[in-house]
Parts: structure tokens; C-alpha cells; sequence
């Protein structure tokens, strides 16, 4: 969609929106939101201009509204979620006040004023870089990498990301960084007891939101605290300048205004040396906006419940990071926390976005004095608020709908940024989720199916001398279906399946492993090494390898391996695992039956084989027709009208469906002593499939006119004849109820 395009449909959305509740919703809403904007946006001033650049306070300020209005003005119209607030970040603060530093240092003894000008040049210039990689990043579609995430080391990030809140509300009221292993100091010094009004706030603002789920909860009782707090001050005879002397409200930051901002053009008198010098930080930046937006946003997805487009929340930032750079603004980015605010007030609306832009841009035009009123205590329990309600989803309520290994993940996640920070326990989610994957993965057994060649034969219907000896012998064949990617951890299993079964001492002598690879997605190095093992394991131990269906990258790798050379051990590959089980159900009929199948036997003595027949076989001839076929003869050919069927003598034949494509797929082979065409000849219907002749055959064709003749001229025949079809079909049947339990079990 064309930006023209995302402009107009902005737009469209705003006039449903402006209507008299939902608009004074969303202008509550955008209140508390842009009050934390700028709250944030101060705190972050106070963290990057520091002496000897502390004059550029005011710079820093107007700066940082900027951002926020840019932010806010870009996400409304070009998110996909019309509850994105983006903001300046806290992710990305920290490290750019890093560069502020070394920048300092590194021009140590200069002229404060260019000291000054070259920090925020490098602001403004990650500012660009950062945005033109995220545009990048979302055109080309690779935000959706984040879909590989685990879903508790997102949980996770969510539950550290509630931690981080509430430990930013102790900094908010004391200035102070929170730390667990300093928590007895603080309860000695007090600092605790002056965090307790902004905690209980926190709370019970979180226990009223949480119940009663109303747009008015919150702004309600952010009006009633400010109020009560101002009542408290009169009726104990404190002034203004004693509550900001105690540090119970913020402190005005410098006067800011557009005048101050400095766009990109005018930085040109930095040190651009000094700013190029700080590629490494550039690209920790970088990184880290990355990380952060695609986390940001996996987990706005879960606490708004709604499907958000990675990619376009890659674009949306990056064009507004290019246009705040260019501008002159800092790294800002989807604010979890933020927009999650508008969810917790009922509020689910561009609106909020635009509004507390420009409550941002109103301050930036006529100062932030009035910031100098707000209670501590209030801006702090804001982000108790968020980060027990983040705390709670994911430490208490995750307890009782995710697995045990999951919800231990999300906590132990927690526990490593509680003490070691962010991005060491995000890291530290995904590698323990990773190995985590790999151990239960490695339990999944790879073999969907064993089978055995004495319940699960081939497509070929053979002679009953044949299929005797195939129902007796078959169990020589080990057939294994195989799913799923074969690895270090899968690969070992499979090959020491099938080392159990060649060991067996109460199964049939192992003579062929048929390993179907129809449903393999692919296999590692570890999976070739125990290919190549298994071949010298066939070699030892006399037995043949076959893999059917296997995939044309796997068998490239065979092809490397060696596996498909010529001699004992080495691999054959079929195209699918019925053509591999014919090849060992021939094979085992070759060796057996050398000596007695170079005899062609007759047509009666081979119906003896399938019933003891109570009249004279051969009395069946004389209604039968004798044919000489030649290979590739259509004996039946699909669509034509039933009417006969066939008795094979000698010779093979197949039977084939015939695709839309033109393409042919086999269905079955009937060798000698085999009957085809029965189906059709009984239920008098259209065929098909067709049967083709796979080399030269001997045949007997029996057409219904012959067989109405047989009934009335020898009843007791037909009788015979008719009580010999119910067999082979009976049979037919018992072969596949077989071989459909050995799939099932």
C-alpha cells in the first residue's frame, strides 16, 4: 500500500473514531500516555547530558519531544495496530548516554559548545542509520524471524520487562538504581519507606484497573492522588518549594522549545571524526532497536490479542527514525509498556498516538513548566502499575496455562534479567529454549512405523505357491517410516533401532531394511555419519539397505557419503517404498524358488493352488479364451465398459491410473496365477483403471456372455467358479486388513 494510500485510510479511521465517547476516551487515554512520555523523556536528558555538555539540557529536551511527536504522529498512520504508542526509548537510552560519554572523553580539554554539537550530531546520525536498516529490514520481509521465538522466552521477556518497570519507579523516586544485592542498605537508609506511597499506589491502581476494565479507572485515580497529595500538603503546612526541596515532585527541566532543535544540517560543525569513531556503539544501537521492536511487538500480539505485521512495524519505525534523525531527533521506537497503558484503560484507538503527539508538540511550543507539578509518586506507580501487571500475567497466571519446562523458563528468564540485565536474560531464554528443543525434539522417535514384510506386502498380487511362501519368509524385510528431520539426537536412535532388530534372536534373520524417507524433511551431517554406520553394519551382518522416496537434497548428500556406490552395504535407492518392497518380495522368490519356477505351469494347476477344486479345472477352458499378448498390450483400458475379465498364465501385468496430466501411476502388478478385471465384471460398471501387459503374457479371458453360458450349461461349475472368485477376494481383502493394522499399530 502507497504512503498516499495508508494516509487516506489514517484518516478514515479517524472519522469513525471521532465520536463523543470513544473520543473522549482516547484523549484521557493520550493524557496519562504523553505524561509518561515526557516524564521518560526528561529522565533521559538527565541521563545523556552531563557535564561539561549539561548546558545542552535544553537542546536534549526539545530533542526528545520531537522524537516523541514524530513517533507518535508516524505509528498512528502507518502501524498495523492502531494501539502502537512509540516513544524515545529506554532500550537504546542507556547506550547512547555510552557514546555521549566517550565522546566527552575523547574530546576532553575542547570547547564544551562542539563537545555538545558532535553528542547530538552522533544522536541524530544513529538516529538516520538505524532507521534506514529497520525500513530495509521490513521491505525485504525479515521481521517474521521473530516467529521462531519460543513463546515462553517471550513470555519471559515480558515478565523481565514488568521487573524493569518496577524497578524504574524506585528510580523515579530516588534517583537511585534498584538492586536486590543492596536491598538491606536501602531498607537502612530509608530509600524503601520513600518508594512505599508510589507502590501502594501502583497496587491498588492495578487492582482497580484489573476489575473494573473502564477507560475513567485510571485517569480517576490519577486526578484523585493528585488532588489528595496537594490536600496533604496544605493541611501539613509544606510549600511548593519544600516538596520539591524533599524531592516529592519533579523538578522543572530547562525550558525547551522548537527554536532550540538542532536538524541535521545545522550539525555539520561537529567533529565527525569523533561521531564515525563510534561505529561499534552505532551498532550496538542498531542491534538492540532490533531486538527490542521485534520482542516489543511479538508481546504487544499476546497482551492485545490481535496479530500484528512485524514487517510493517519495521518499516513504520524506520521511516520515522529517518525523518527524526534527519530532523534532528533520537532512536525511538514501539513502547511496550506505553501501549499497553491504553489496553489496561479500555482504549484501543489511533487516536491516543496522535493526541499525545500533540500534547507533546504543545509542551515543545510553550515550555515544560508545568511538568514541575506532577507527584513523584504518581509518575512512579504508573510504572508499578505496568510492571505488576506484567509480573502477574506471566509469574502467577502463566503458572496455570502453560506446561511446567515452560513456565520454569519464563521465571528462570526473569530471575537472569532481575540480576544480570535484558538482553543477557533474553539471550540466555533462547539458548536454554534452543537446547531445551533439541533434548525433547532428540526423545521424538524419527520412525513413525515399523512394519514387517510378512503383514505388509507389496502392490503385486502373486500366485498362492508364492504368497505362501512370502506370508513365511517376509518377516525378513524390516520396513521403517520415517518423519521429521533426522539429526544428532534422532539419528543415533534410529540406528540403534534397527541394530535391536538385526540382534533379535526371535524375529526371522534380517535380510533387507526398507527406510521409507517419504515424510523426512531433510537430515544433518550427524544423520550421514549413521547412514555410513549402518552401511557398515549391512556389510557385516549380510543384509541390503533400501531407502525409497527420498528426497533430491538427501540424496545428493548420500551421493557424497559414498552410500550409493556399488558392493555390500552400500544403499539402493526406489522411488517409493511399494517398488522397494517388490524388489526384496522378488529377491526372496528368486532364491526359493530358482530351480521350480523354470517350469511353466498350466492354468488348472495353478487354480488348484488357491482352492481344491471339486470338478475338473480344466472343464472351466472350454468357456474360456486363450490369448498370446505382447508387452505393453492394454488388456483393459480406463472408461471402456466391463464386460470380462482375465486369468494370468504366465507373464506379468499392471494396473495403472491414468491422471488429468497425462501422467500414469501404477496401482498394482499381478504376476502368474492371478485374476484381473473381476471388480468390473461382476458390478457391470465403467473401468477404472487400466491393466497393461509388463512383458510378454499368456492369458484366459472370460466375458460375461461366457459366463451366463457356464451357469446354465454346468451350474455345478459355475458354482465352483463363482465360490473360487468369493476366495480371491476374500483374500484380497485379508491382505489388506493385515497390512492396514501393521500401518495402525
Amino acid at each position: 500500500m502507497s504512503v498516499p494510500a495508508r494516509a487516506e485510510n489514517f484518516w478514515k479511521t479517524v472519522r469513525e473514531e471521532v465520536t463523543p465517547n470513544k473520543l473522549l476516551a482516547s484523549l484521557i487515554t493520550s493524557s496519562v500516555v504523553a505524561m509518561m512520555t515526557v516524564v521518560l523523556s526528561v529522565s533521559f536528558v538527565a541521563l545523556i547530558f552531563v557535564d561539561p555538555i549539561g548546558g545542552f539540557a535544553g537542546e536534549g529536551t526539545s530533542l526528545m519531544l520531537l522524537t516523541a511527536v514524530i513517533m507518535g504522529i508516524f505509528m498512528a498512520i502507518f502501524s498495523s495496530y492502531p494501539g502502537t504508542i512509540a516513544i524515545p526509548q529506554d532500550r537504546v537510552a542507556p547506550i547512547v548516554a555510552l557514546m555521549a560519554t566517550l565522546i566527552i572523553h575523547e574530546m576532553r580539554g575542547d570547547d564544551p559548545e562542539r563537545i555538545g554539537i558532535t553528542v547530538l550530531a552522533a544522536i541524530a546520525s544513529s538516529a538516520l542509520i538505524v532507521g534506514l536498516c529497520l525500513f530495509f529490514l521490513g521491505a525485504y520481509k525479515l521481521g517474521n524471524i521473530v516467529r521462531f521465538t519460543p513463546y515462553p522466552v517471550i513470555g519471559g521477556f515480558l515478565a523481565g520487562s514488568g521487573w524493569l518497570l518496577l524497578t524504574g519507579s524506585f528510580r523515579v523516586i530516588s534517583g537511585q538504581s534498584f538492586s536486590l544485592l543492596s536491598l538491606e542498605d536501602m531498607i537502612a537508609s530509608g530509600t524503601i519507606m520513600a518508594w512505599l506511597p508510589c507502590g501502594f499506589f501502583g497496587t491498588i491502581t492495578y487492582i482497580a484497573v484489573r476489575y473494573t476494565r473502564h477507560f475513567l479507572t485510571l485517569p480517576g485515580l490519577v486526578f484523585s492522588a493528585v488532588v489528595g497529595f496537594y490536600v496533604w500538603l496544605n493541611l501539613c503546612h509544606y510549600t511548593l518549594a519544600d516538596a520539591r526541596q524533599f524531592g516529592w515532585i519533579l523538578n522543572a527541566p530547562p525550558d525547551s522549545g522548537l527554536t532550540q532543535i538542532q536538524t541535521f544540517p545545522s550539525l555539520l560543525k561537529a567533529d565527525w571524526r569523533e561521531v564515525v569513531n563510534q561505529y561499534s556503539t552505532v551498532i550496538a544501537l542498531l542491534l538492540t532497536s532490533i531486538v527490542s521492536i521485534l520482542l516489543n511487538t511479538s508481546a504487544l500480539e499476546l497482551a492485545a490479542d490481535e496479530e500484528i505485521d512485524l514487517n510493517k512495524e519495521l518499516r513504520a519505525a524506520g521511516l520515522a527514525n529517518l525523518f527524526g534523525g534527519f530532523s534532528g531527533g533520537m532512536i525511538g521506537f514501539q513502547s511496550l509498556s506505553l501501549s499497553s497503558l491504553p489496553l489496561g484503560m479500555g482504549v484501543r484507538s489511533r487516536l491516543v498516538g496522535v493526541f499525545s503527539a500533540l500534547i507533546c508538540l504543545l509542551l515543545l511550543v510553550f515550555g515544560t513548566g508545568l511538568l514541575g507539578y506532577i507527584p513523584k509518586f504518581i509518575l512512579g506507580g504508573i510504572l508499578v502499575y505496568n510492571g505488576v501487571s506484567f509480573l502477574t500475567e506471566w509469574g502467577y497466571d502463566a503458572f496455570f496455562r502453560l506446561i511446567r519446562e515452560d513456565y520454569f523458563l519464563v521465571v528462570l528468564i526473569l530471575a537472569i534479567v532481575a540480576v544480570a540485565g535484558y538482553l543477557q536474560g533474553v539471550a540466555a531464554g533462547i539458548i536454554i529454549a534452543t537446547v531445551m528443543f533439541v533434548l525433547k525434539y532428540s526423545s521424538v522417535n524419527v520412525i513413525s512405523s515399523m512394519l514387517s514384510g510378512d503383514s505388509h506386502h507389496s502392490s503385486v498380487d502373486r500366485s498362492p505357491l508364492e504368497a505362501r511362501l512370502l506370508d513365511n519368509l517376509g518377516g525378513r524385510i524390516h520396513i521403517l517410516r520415517l518423519k521429521g528431520f533426522i539429526f544428532f539426537g534422532s539419528a543415533n536412535n534410529l540406528l540403534n533401532t534397527i541394530r535391536e532388530r538385526q540382534a533379535d534372536p526371535n524375529l526371522p534373520r534380517l535380510a533387507y531394511v526398507i527406510m521409507d524417507f517419504h515424510h523426512v524433511s531433510g537430515l544433518d551431517t550427524s544423520g550421514i555419519l549413521s547412514m555410513s554406520k549402518l552401511s557398515r553394519l549391512a556389510k557385516k551382518e549380510g543384509f541390503i539397505i533400501l531407502a525409497a522416496s527420498v528426497p533430491v537434497g538427501i540424496q545428493d548428500s548420500f551421493r557424497k557419503a559414498g552410500l550409493f556406490n556399488e558392493g555390500p552395504g552400500q544403499v539402493r535407492l526406489f522411488r517409493d517404498r511399494d517398488f522397494s518392497i517388490e524388489w526384496c518380495e522378488n529377491d526372496i522368490l528368486k532364491k526359493e524358488l530358482a530351480g521350480d519356477q523354470k517350469e511353466v505351469r498350466s492354468l488348472p494347476q495353478i487354480l488348484k493352488d488357491f482352492h481344491p477344486w471339486r470338478v475338473d479345472t480344466g472343464g472351466l477352458l472350454q468357456y474360456m479364451e486363450r490369448l498370446e499378448v505382447g508387452k505393453n498390450h492394454y488388456l483393459v483400458l480406463q472408461g471402456d465398459p466391463s464386460h470380462e475379465l482375465f486369468f494370468i498364465e504366465s507373464g506379468k501385468v499392471k494396473v495403472i491410473v491414468e491422471l488429468d496430466n497425462g501422467r500414469a501411476m501404477r496401482i498394482r502388478t499381478m504376476g502368474a496365477g492371478t485374476v484381473v478385471g473381476e471388480i468390473g465384471l461382476y458390478l457391470d460398471q465403467q473401468r477404472l483403471a487400466s491393466v497393461v501387459t509388463e512383458e510378454p503374457c499368456t492369458v484366459y479371458r472370460l466375458d460375461a456372455e461366457a459366463l451366463h453360458k457356464m451357469e446354465e450349461e454346468n451350474p455345478v461349475l459355475a458354482s465352483a467358479f463363482h465360490e473360487f472368485m468369493v476366495r480371491v477376494l476374500a483374500e484380497r481383502v485379508t491382505q489388506q486388513n493385515r497390512t492396514l493394522r501393521a500401518v495402525v499399530e
